[in-house]
């Protein structure tokens, strides 16, 4: 039987069968985004082993707060927010972040220390290292061509110098 696990900061809980498809829908759901909000899927590009969280891999946001020390009551404060950029104030942000694959339950980081990028951003860079594959295909491909062309041989004419 599968086991379920519970976040501490809210109700969903999370099916261990379920985290493909859990990645399917944070890509669905964060790949075209410029803002990191809460349900997102963003990248982080340093790593805390202490806490889980690896250079380069995925991660859910769970939530995004805000947080201060309030002199009047004494007490520290968190207002909960929608994205990264509904901060309007000096408060120190805070964001819960969680991955099937190295956690039981969320953990709280800052963006910065843990270099937050959207999926959109790292989808960019994938593609900018793509294109000098793109070109050697190319490449490739016109002598195959040629080859064929010329001499009606297949590759592996060419290859064993028939």
């Amino acid at each position: 039987s599968a086991t379920k696990l519970q976040f501490s900061n809210n109700s969903e809980e999370n099916d261990p069968r379920d985290n493909f498809g859990r990645s399917i829908r944070g890509l669905q759901s964060s790949a075209l985004k410029t803002t990191i909000g809460v349900g997102d899927t963003v990248v982080c590009k340093r790593s805390l082993p202490n806490l889980g969280i690896y250079e380069n891999s995925s991660y859910e946001v769970t939530s995004i707060y805000s947080q201060y020390f309030d002199e009047e009551t004494q007490q520290i404060v968190k207002q909960p927010l929608s994205s990264i950029d509904d901060t309007s104030t000096q408060n120190s942000l805070y964001m819960t972040l969680f991955s099937p694959q190295h956690h039981s339950e969320a953990v709280v980081v800052t963006p910065g220390e843990v270099g937050l990028i959207t999926v959109r951003e790292e989808l960019g860079n994938a593609a900018w290292l793509a294109v000098p594959g793109f070109f050697w295909i190319f490449v490739a491909a016109s002598f195959y061509n040629t080859y064929h062309e010329r001499t009606g041989g297949t590759f592996s004419d060419a290859f064993w110098g028939r």
